[in-house]
């Protein structure tokens, strides 16, 4: 079966905690993302079978002896919900720690992938009102449906054998409210092991909307301030800043005991 992609990266240090992984971006999917690299809507039938992603794993494997994991990313990977299954089971039986990212718009994938990957994530994006999420996801996108499917996803994580990772990336002037992050930490506390609040990077450059890109990044400071508010919901909170390891949030209560 075909996966499509429009980059490998290989040797990093960061997009799977604790490991070295190869980062394989899935392209494609059905919604736009103005905030994420134009390469991840490059023309889907640039695709190779999924044993070539397996065999390139391998190969990095042996070649440095330290990668152990690889890290399926993207616009929607589920977009290709069959391939990014059938690499993740044939990843898993080498043994090689498989992370899947996801929005959450194929509930039904998720469901499936959660129980052979070792790590999901989905990104959570803002309070979940069209007024809110539509610009972060194209405004033809049908808001009632891709609502349903979140809302289903986040069901389904309960249940997931996978580690699960709810993630918002906090853009400035777009969602780095306490409100925003109070209220995603609610609706999701059920539904994830570990809540991440990761720090928007306009790259890699160009990005579907130009108007992202000169927006400078929020501050390690500034993510850890709004991660004691969402710490107040959620059993365990991350702050990820770009190029650098998560770091847990301790509630400040429990600094003062």
């Amino acid at each position: 079966m075909k996966l499509a992609y429009s980059t490998i990266i290989h040797g990093d240090l960061f997009a799977y905690s604790g490991r070295i992984s190869t980062v394989i971006r899935v392209t494609g999917g059905p919604f736009k993302v103005p905030y994420l690299s134009a390469v991840d809507s490059r023309d889907p039938s640039f695709a190779e079978e999924t044993e070539f992603f397996l065999d390139l794993a391998l190969e990095q494997s042996k070649e440095d002896g330290e990668t152990s994991a690889v890290v399926l990313t993207g616009i929607e990977p589920l977009w290709q919900g069959n391939a990014i299954f059938e690499l993740t089971k044939k990843l898993r039986e080498v043994g090689f720690f498989v992370k899947v990212e996801t929005s959450g718009f194929y509930p039904s994938d998720l469901r499936s992938v959660a129980d052979v990957a070792n790590f999901v994530s989905l990104d959570y994006k803002h309070i979940l009102t069209s007024n809110n999420y539509l610009p972060l996801i194209g405004e033809k996108t049908n808001f009632d449906v891709f609502q349903s499917n979140l809302l289903k996803s986040l069901v389904f994580m309960e249940h997931g054998k996978a580690f699960k990772e709810v993630k918002t990336v906090i853009i400035p002037g777009i969602n780095d409210s306490v409100e925003v992050v109070e209220n995603i930490a609610k609706t999701v506390h059920n539904s994830c092991d570990q809540y991440t609040l990761q720090q928007f990077v306009p790259w890699p450059i160009p990005l579907l909307d130009p108007r992202f890109e000169p927006i400078v990044p929020p501050t390690r400071l500034q993510l850890l301030e709004l991660a004691q508010f969402a710490r107040q919901h959620v059993g365990k909170v991350v702050v990820k800043c770009h190029e650098s390891e998560e770091q847990e949030v301790i509630p400040k209560t429990a600094k003062q005991k």
